[in-house]
């Protein structure tokens, strides 16, 4: 018996702990009579040798003291999971554990497709399932790929949405450990899976299946056809067909592909009366076996059907994490996402922010107001709930990037790949142009300053600020003249451009192109292509969005002006203003304003531990920003303070010398545009802004993400 691998036909009960719930339950199924796949098991006592044999054990344990999980945003578990990964791809599996894996490989698998699978202790249990969070690798068959797949299956214990679903089940993340599957791959010609309760009618069982490798219907790439059976009898309830039945996921040469579905096989549904009876057979008697409801997972090849995993079926309980779980897009699919916000999304929410645009809100009666401010409110929430369904998943395109950039490249720093993505036409780049060029012409003119100091605008720069305010508009945060001419002025006194820091991008371009083989070439400049495109969107679409945004709370302001002529002017919600603005006679109801807590300003906080979002040192006054109108005070040179820097707000940036964010994540907007004028930031410090004051002296290390302050007297 070896010590650290064991065949599907010696696993008992007794090695339920070793080889994870995955192998487990497959084993069962295996003993019961059912076909399943050839495989064997790396047990979880690898992973604790390979941990402890290579260091990472405590590089593992520094990391996760950081910052509390359950204190993080989710961008701050991305970029801890990203740097725990990285760890895993340049430490190799100690020699006596893979010549085991390699023994048992050149007995039974040699030049055989493999698929490479997590099997956590605790995975597919009945309270636990842990489905689609841990990675799989299909079609492997070099033995150093099987041996680097290895490697990332441990890796992905570590991933955002692994840490994220045991820090939701109050599970003892330092102590997470894997067993992994090396399975034969079965290239069936028709796949799918199976609930045997439907989550929504007990009495109801769903059956889905597409041609080809489930892979394309667990992503959601690939439309299945369903079918809705009932529970006790079998019988067929309903059938839907896809939209579509065009394509289908097939082998290459290494990894698989989508194909175009040959046409005799679009036409026709991929199961017959015979299979759906088998497979309904099956999924009972599987279900008698484990005691509960199952999710089925399955593969037919010549009519032969072989069972891939079974797994009790489990939910979680909190939404807002379902959704951030719902994220994880394929290439594919992300591919997809991008034209219809590129070619759809965009140029629709570019109409709305022009159709919702009226400069002359005094010119309007109060029943006009009401109607106006009920209408921008339905434009804003209407896109407020586009840019959370489409906007935020497309940022995953930047993560899938890094995520293949640190595989290929092995690099020591797990956000190099950033550089590859840094791209100065985001849109708050080119505002932030024109907004220079506009503190350049007040610098060179004494004169013009003066005139502008008394609001007296005219000539050119009249017009280039015009032409500005019809680009870039109103705001969230920028709603009159006069604030935009207070920070033009702060900008044409500032001593020194900030220039972006010089990196060698192409030749780093060239070096991620050269780990690629020739077929695969034209899916790396893809995915290139494609995060970049992400990283452009997760900017620019804020500042569209942004844009509408402004224009309703201008009329939104105007319509509390006119309460306040008629005394009213507690806290009202909008429709209250609505209603106020509409009936002369009307008395609004007074919204309750919950108590904001009291953070003391007394501190002896000499240093706080972030994560480093941008690298680079400065020292400077902060500035610390509680309300929108604290921006309009900071100067050249200040540390800018914040909850989160966000797109309307980046503005600023070209003025301070760094930044320091509560909010954490290498991805979000302040990290973003911090990077893109070189300068330093900080980000994940809790309670940034009440430990903070105005006027301390603070310094930003960018490169280990510690900010030192001294306190002022």
């Amino acid at each position: 018996m070896s010590d650290f691998i064991i065949s599907v036909e010696n696993i008992s009960e007794k090695d339920n702990i070793d080889v994870g719930g995955k192998a487990y339950s497959m084993a069962i199924i295996h003993k019961n009579g059912f076909k399943v796949p050839a495989f064997f098991c790396v047990k979880v006592n690898a992973y604790s040798n390979y941990l402890i044999e290579s260091g990472l054990e405590g590089k593992i344990l520094l990391e996760l003291a950081r910052k509390d999980f359950s204190k993080m945003r989710w961008e701050e578990m991305w970029d801890t999971s990203l740097r725990l990964k990285n760890l895993f791809l340049s430490e190799n599996i100690p020699k006596y554990i893979e010549d085991e894996i390699r023994a048992e490989i050149a007995g039974k698998y040699t030049e055989k497709s493999l698929v490479i699978r997590s099997s956590a202790p605790g995975e597919d249990s009945d309270t636990t399932s842990f489905a689609g969070i841990h990675e799989s690798y299909v079609n492997v068959i070099r033995i150093q790929d099987i041996l680097e797949s290895i490697k990332l299956v441990w890796a992905s214990l570590w991933s955002d949405a692994a840490i994220l679903y045991r820090e939701e089940l109050n599970l003892d993340i330092k102590n997470s450990t894997m067993a992994v599957i090396i399975q034969e791959l079965v290239e069936g010609d028709k796949s799918g899976i199976i609930f045997t309760k439907d989550p929504t009618n007990e009495e109801q069982m769903v059956l889905e299946s597409v041609y080809g490798l489930n892979e394309g219907l667990v992503s959601g790439d690939i439309e299945p056809d369903r079918w809705i059976l009932d529970r006790k009898t079998g019988v067929i309830l309903q059938h839907t067909a896809p939209s579509t039945r065009i394509k289908n996921i097939i082998l290459k040469e290494i990894g698989t592909t989508i194909n175009e579905l040959e046409a005799t096989y679009s036409k026709n549904e991929p199961l017959s009366n015979n299979d759906i009876k088998k497979l309904y057979e099956v999924s009972i008697s599987l279900e008698n076996i484990f005691s509960c409801p199952q999710d089925i997972e399955w593969t037919m090849k010549d009519g032969e059907l072989f069972l891939l995993q079974s797994r009790p079926i489990t939910t979680l309980k909190d939404n807002e994490k379902q959704w951030y779980l719902s994220l994880k897009r394929t290439f594919e699919n992300l591919k997809k996402l991008r034209l219809k916000i590129e070619n759809t999304l965009i140029p629709e929410m570019i109409e709305d922010a022009k159709s919702i645009k009226e400069e002359h809100l005094e010119n309007l009666n109060d029943s006009e107001i009401s109607d106006l401010i009920d209408y921008r409110r339905k434009v804003f929430l209407k896109w407020e709930s586009i840019y959370r369904k489409d906007f935020i998943p497309f940022a995953h395109g930047m993560r899938l990037f890094g995520d293949v950039y640190n595989k290929k490249i092995k690099p020591s720093d797990p956000y190099e790949f950033m550089h590859l993505l840094v791209n100065s036409n985001l849109l708050s780049i080119q505002r932030n142009r024109q907004l220079t060029k506009l503190a350049t012409m007040v610098k060179e003119d004494k004169d013009l300053r003066k005139n502008i100091e008394k609001r007296i605008l005219e000539g050119n720069f009249e017009k280039e600020l015009d032409k500005f305010v019809e680009l870039f508009g109103k705001s969230s945060y920028v709603q009159d003249k006069n604030q935009l001419l207070k920070l033009i002025i702060e900008l044409s006194e500032k001593k020194k451009n900030e220039t972006k820091n010089s990196d060698d991008s192409k030749s780093m371009e060239i070096t991620f192109f050269s780990k690629f083989e020739l077929q695969e070439q034209e899916y790396a400049s893809e995915l290139l292509d494609l995060g970049r495109a992400s990283y452009r969107l997760r900017d620019d679409d804020n500042i569209y969005l942004g844009t509408i945004e402004g224009h309703y709370l201008n009329s939104l302001e105007e319509g509390k002006k006119r309460l306040v002529k008629r005394s009213i002017q507690k806290n009202i919600s909008p429709d209250e203003i609505i209603k106020a603005l509409k009936q002369k006679d009307y008395v609004p109801k007074v919204e309750e304003v919950s108590q904001v807590p009291n953070f003391s300003r007394e501190s002896v906080v000499r240093q706080l531990q972030g994560q480093p979002a941008s690298q680079g040192l400065a020292t400077g006054e902060a500035r610390v920003i509680e309300q929108k109108d604290d921006l309009f005070y900071v100067k050249a040179g200040d540390i800018l303070v914040c909850d989160a820097v966000e797109p309307n707000m980046t503005f600023v940036v070209p003025l301070v010398a760094g930044i320091v964010e509560r909010r954490g994540g290498m991805l979000i907007h302040g990290a973003i545009i911090a990077r893109e004028y070189g300068i330093p930031c900080v980000t994940g410090i809790p309670d940034a802004t009440n430990i903070i004051n105005n006027g301390d002296e603070v310094t930003v290390d960018g490169y280990l993400g510690i900010v030192v302050i001294e306190k002022i007297e």
